[in-house]
């Protein structure tokens, strides 16, 4: 948390700044945050907000390139050296397993982008890298005999909208119980890629 009298470098104070519109999200959504609101949580003056963010728009943007990007480049790092069928698999598992703060995060910043244009392309660069991550395990499957489809970029856009779906409903209705909707998503994948159902969830994650 910034004090006043503490000395940062500028990148601290920015990363801070960030994290601290991260922490008010899943209370208050992307869309909502306003720089009192994260002045208030850092004991600051919303002129020094401003002054790393010229405007709420520029810190909603950050924060959500921020939050989006680790989880991209976590699924990257992990998914890189699996064989696809395990890649495929642990890529699915991850995202239905996504905590509803973070999936909080996704829908507030598509609620927003309609009224936020450099929110809109953001998040448009965030959504085509997952669909990049998705279609290139989905390419090495097809390649290796592993898959059976047509084309790797349509069965992602499949697979992603299903999954994001099933998140919106998890982000805002996290007591109710997904199991059938889970096995759904699996059978649907497992079709999507010519495997027989329910090799994909058996498969070490």
């Amino acid at each position: 948390m910034l004090k006043k009298g503490t000395r940062r470098s500028p990148e601290e104070r920015r990363q801070e700044i960030i994290d601290a519109a991260l922490s008010l999200a899943d209370t208050v959504g992307l869309d909502r945050i306003t720089s009192r609101d994260v002045a208030n949580v850092l004991g600051v003056t919303s002129g020094l907000i401003h002054h790393y963010f010229p405007t709420v728009d520029d810190l909603v943007v950050a924060a959500f390139a921020q939050a989006a990007a680790a989880h991209t480049g976590l699924n990257r790092q992990a998914l890189h050296e699996l064989p696809p069928a395990e890649a495929l698999t642990a890529l699915v598992g991850r995202a239905l397993a996504m905590g509803r703060e973070a999936a909080r995060v996704w829908m507030s910043a598509w609620v927003a982008a309609p009224r936020r244009p450099e929110l809109a392309v953001e998040v448009d660069r965030r959504m085509l890298d997952g669909l990049d991550v998705l279609a290139e395990i989905l390419r090495r499957g097809q390649a290796d005999g592993a898959f059976q489809l047509a084309d790797p970029v349509v069965s992602a856009l499949r697979i992603l909208v299903l999954v994001d779906g099933v998140l919106v409903q998890m982000s805002m209705r996290a007591d109710t119980p997904y199991g059938d909707v889970h096995t759904l998503v699996w059978d649907t994948v497992e079709r999507e890629v010519g495997m027989p159902d329910g090799s994909l969830r058996s498969a070490p994650a």
